[in-house]
């Protein structure tokens, strides 16, 4: 802004008075001086409007230079010094700019040609009979002042400039290790919350890519001791990546490598053919059978040193936690969920047991008091279990149990509850049956299933049950409904076949006495 009010300040001067008193300039001269000053207005001015990249600042800054230098000599011949005795400061302004843009060498070799070109400028231009000798050495003092003042302002001009410029670096480079750290807090709170391993990693590669990488993937070590990549995010040419890119140094060496920042040729070409700039490769788990890495692609180049990395690396060392956190608490999960299943069912046959069966009676009483819908209980007893075992073993009595529990499971609903009280008896709850009738009759399907044999080492063993009917109102509790449905059930023992019988104070079925065979 100032470079641009100055330029135009002087462009006006030439304007308004495009030649002093005692130099008279030809036409040519004085558009030369003029189209110098427009142009640097609207040079600076672009400057201003449009910031220059890093990669042209040198050319720029040259540029820059020489039009200084060109509008330093017209001005200090415009200004006579004759007239005007500290005309010869504005020769200040290019050694000033080559010593804060290049150095004191620079500034050297810019005074001498600035000085060079107004020392020849001034001895052609002086009125005849002047003592060149002492114009010439009026212009050597004056460069002379110019190199004492410009050369070191300029250069601690440079200086303050490169100290500022630290400055200013540090400070962005804070902010963003700041947003950094803020991001890798965000997602590792997410990653300990995580509940499975699946949603750690998928936590993991999002929080990469939200850290300014294109590509995050993890890659899984298999039994054969390849790689391959199991889960990513985001977008990249990686069609066919090597997946054993990084993963097994990283794993070898039990430590982060960032892949392009160390030197290795092959690596370099390997990155550009996929077209990435750097990789970070962070071991993520490892037991004796498989590993897992994850790898975090980018399209610029990576240092060891990067903030990106080691915010990267940081949130590598949060998944690798979480993820062990959330794979001991699956599998305490499923140990708490086997223990809870074998306290609840019966080992042979899956059933489940009596205090299993307990339990759902006395959710059943509770739901009959709140509804006043009643439910029914069928207490099952195996008859001739015992020749069974006798003559053919225990473990055919055990294909007889499993084949019973088969079968009782096909012909209920899923709602209803079959279990194994233990020995050859069987309990089935209803909990909703609609009527004693529909109770009834699933009691007869259940006899007549289980008239037909068993297939043991390819011979048919007869089998055959006694059931008794209860029907639950909330009157009793469970066990003392368990021996109603128990008391039925010898009383059926005593028909010639199997059969079914109601317990006592179960309404009588319509048209029909309280029991019968199947």
């Amino acid at each position: 802004m100032v470079r641009v009010a100055l330029s135009a300040a002087f462009a006006a001067l030439l304007a308004l008075n495009p030649a002093s008193p005692m130099v008279d300039l030809t036409p040519s001269a004085a558009a030369l001086a003029g189209a110098a000053a427009s142009l640097n207005v609207l040079w600076n001015a672009l400057q201003l409007v449009r910031p220059t990249r890093t990669a042209d600042r040198t050319g720029t800054a040259v540029a820059q230079l020489l039009l200084d230098g060109l509008l330093a000599l017209i001005a200090a011949i415009l200004l006579d010094p004759t007239a005007t005795p500290l005309s010869w400061i504005a020769l200040l302004v290019p050694v000033l700019d080559a010593a804060a843009l290049f150095g004191s060498v620079l500034a050297g070799v810019t005074w001498i040609a600035v000085g060079l070109v107004y020392a020849a400028v001034r001895m052609r231009l002086s009125e005849s009979g002047a003592d060149e000798s002492a114009l010439l050495l009026l212009g050597l003092q004056q460069l002379a002042a110019v190199a004492a003042i410009a050369v070191p302002t300029g250069y601690l001009a440079a200086r303050l400039r490169d100290d500022l410029d630290q400055t200013h670096h540090t400070l962005v480079e804070a902010r963003r290790r700041a947003t950094e750290l803020e991001l890798v807090a965000g997602h590792s709170t997410k990653l300990t919350a995580a509940a499975d391993a699946d949603r750690v990693v998928s936590g993991m590669l999002n929080g990469t890519l939200c850290l300014g990488f294109d590509r995050a993937e993890v890659c899984v070590r298999q039994r054969n001791g390849g790689w391959a990549v199991t889960h990513a995010a985001g977008e990249g040419p990686l069609h066919a990546v090597d997946a054993d890119l990084g993963a097994a140094e990283a794993v070898e060496h039990g430590r982060p490598i960032v892949i392009g920042a160390d030197g290795r040729i092959d690596h370099l070409q390997e990155l550009h053919l996929y077209g990435f700039e750097g990789c970070v490769v962070m071991p993520l788990w490892q037991s004796k059978a498989s590993a897992a890495v994850v790898r975090a692609w980018s399209s610029e180049p990576l240092g060891v040193d990067d903030s990106n990395v080691g915010a990267v690396r940081l949130l590598s060392a949060q998944a690798s936690a979480a993820w062990e956190t959330a794979s001991r608490y699956v599998t305490l999960r499923r140990w708490s969920q086997r223990v809870e299943y074998e306290a609840t069912h019966d080992s042979l046959t899956g059933l489940a047991n009596r205090p299993h069966l307990l339990a759902r009676l006395g959710e059943a009483i509770e739901a009959v008091v709140r509804t006043n819908v009643p439910f029914a209980l069928l207490y099952l007893d195996l008859n001739g279990f015992k020749q069974v075992n006798d003559r053919y073993g225990h473990d055919a009595g055990d294909v007889v149990l499993v084949s019973v529990a088969k079968r009782l499971l096909r012909l209920v609903r899923e709602d209803d509850l079959v279990a194994r009280l233990g020995g050859d008896e069987f309990v089935v709850l209803l909990p909703a049956p609609g009527s004693i009738d529909d109770a009834v009759e699933v009691a007869r399907r259940v006899c007549a299933n289980l008239s037909a044999p068993v297939l043991i080492s390819g011979r048919e063993v007869p089998i055959g049950t006694s059931v008794g009917v209860a029907w639950g109102t909330g009157d009793d509790n469970p066990e003392a409904l368990l021996r109603k449905a128990d008391a039925a059930m010898y009383r059926a023992k005593a028909l010639p076949r199997s059969g079914y019988v109601l317990a006592r104070g179960v309404p009588a079925l319509r048209g029909t006495d309280e029991g019968g065979d199947a």
